[in-house]
């Protein structure tokens, strides 16, 4: 997969509580006695996961709307917990290690049908290729420039739905129709091609790219689309985009568009009943600030 990093962000703020109750703010607060009893699963997972039992306050906030978005903010959460309590512990751990943990809690505890992609990306930061091979993962930062980035920075456009869904039911529902790795192999070459055609700054080939695997990734279910997303794409392309795609598992969330600056306006003047959200792409990954 190729996929960046934005300056979008998911906060993790951790401290000792002065008693040992634990108390757990994000959309709601949970005040528990033991880790055990903590509602949301990622959260808890990841306390569990660093013997944690209670005496704790963690607060998590999100920079723009992020639930079931396809923006990877649970992945982000889950790698925010890893390093904030990685650094709690005093621990030393590398980017890899951080992303390994964040796949234990949300893959392995809580038991998500979602790869990995997310978690390795939220963790090192940046624009990167990502490459799977049984369950090996290796990260490899693109070689763009920074005027590069930031000429391909200006074609982007990304839009919020206003429309939130769980991926896990839809990915759930393309693994249950056996379509889990139909297109597989056309969707990785995609992002092989992509990779080659960005690199030679040929971003309406990258623009077409996109389309086709936002016409390849609604092949996978019915649920990944809706006839008001497609109006909605249809809207973008028919005022200038070259192509795009929901992020995530569709469904909702956000739209990414592939856009020549000079029809940018266009673009955002026919998605007006939609949510604009200017953004960078960031090379930095998940970090750690420590208040005293």
């Amino acid at each position: 997969v190729i996929v960046t990093t934005i300056d979008k962000y998911m906060y993790v703020a951790l401290n000792k509580k002065h008693n040992n109750e634990c108390r757990i703010s994000y959309s709601v607060t949970e005040n528990v006695n033991n880790v055990s009893n903590i509602k949301h699963d990622i959260i808890r997972e990841g306390l569990k996961l660093f013997k944690i039992k209670n005496g704790i306050e963690l607060t998590t906030i999100a920079d723009i709307p992020s639930s079931g978005s396809g923006l990877a903010s649970s992945s982000a959460l889950a790698v925010g917990i890893s390093n904030v309590l990685n650094k709690f512990h005093r621990n030393f751990v590398t980017k890899k290690e951080i992303a390994q943990q964040a796949c234990e809690i949300e893959i392995k505890k809580c038991k998500k049908p979602i790869g990995m992609q997310d978690q390795y990306s939220t963790a090192y930061g940046g624009l990167n290729k990502i490459e799977f091979y049984n369950n090996k993962v290796f990260v490899k930062r693109l070689n763009l420039s920074k005027n590069i980035l930031l000429d391909f920075n200006k074609h982007l456009l990304l839009f919020y739905t206003g429309i939130n869904r769980k991926a896990d039911k839809i990915l759930s529902k393309i693994k249950k129709s056996g379509n889990q790795f139909k297109n597989f192999d056309k969707l990785s070459q995609l992002s092989l091609i992509f990779e080659q055609e960005l690199l030679l700054r040929n971003y309406n080939n990258c623009g077409k790219i996109l389309h086709e695997g936002w016409v390849l990734k609604k092949q996978l279910n019915q649920s990944v689309s809706s006839f008001d997303l497609d109006q909605m794409y249809n809207n973008a392309i028919n005022a200038g985009a070259i192509g795009g795609k929901i992020l995530g598992a569709g469904g909702g969330g956000y739209f990414l568009f592939l856009v020549e600056p000079k029809n940018k306006k266009k673009v955002i003047k026919s998605l007006k009943k939609l949510q604009y959200i200017d953004f960078n792409l960031t090379q930095e990954g998940s970090q750690v600030f420590k208040i005293d």
